[in-house]
């Protein structure tokens, strides 16, 4: 079994996600953190894929947060691999952090990027390092840095979209 990991709940990406899901019938997708789930529920019938096979995940505000918010859930599966589905210009930094979180599970992180955002700046090379660190410091010692003012100014959408996903009964991970 794998699990495609989408980061952010983003329509566009969701075309990545779903292009692996067909490709790998066994798989599970899991969506992590903000964004349409309407939408994304639509793209996901649209296409044949049964709610059985993907789940909402809400916990996260932050790249850092998309993994180690979704670890345990994503170790329930048991996978042998999880395909990372972000943007291209973000995959830098979401292998970075995904390589450091999941370093002791023996679960293979696969980068697929939706390239359909391009062109784009490329990150920064700080906040690379940056996410790198709050990841492995995380792995290491179970204590997650984070920035409180990022957490505040994002969990109100986040919550909104959970709300949405829960009265709507899409599959939500509480």
């Amino acid at each position: 079994m794998n699990v495609i990991l989408e980061l952010g709940g983003n329509t566009l990406r969701m075309k990545k996600a779903i292009e692996l899901a067909q490709r790998y019938p066994d798989s599970k997708i899991v969506i992590s953190s903000e964004g349409d789930p309407t939408g994304v529920h639509a793209l996901l019938s649209d296409a044949g894929i049964a709610d059985t096979r993907y789940i909402f995940d809400f916990h996260a505000w932050d790249t850092v947060t998309n993994f180690t918010e979704t670890i345990g859930l994503v170790k329930s599966f048991r996978p042998s691999v999880v395909f990372v589905v972000t943007d291209k210009f973000h995959m830098r930094r979401a292998m970075a952090v995904a390589r450091a979180v999941f370093f002791f599970t023996r679960i293979a992180v696969v980068p697929e990027p939706y390239l359909g955002s391009e062109p784009h700046d490329p990150e920064p090379v700080s906040l690379v390092r940056s996410d790198r660190f709050r990841a492995w410091l995380w792995r290491l010692t179970g204590y997650l840095k984070y920035y409180p003012d990022v957490k505040e100014a994002r969990m109100p959408g986040i919550e909104r979209d959970e709300q949405c996903a829960l009265e709507s009964g899409y599959p939500v991970n509480q």
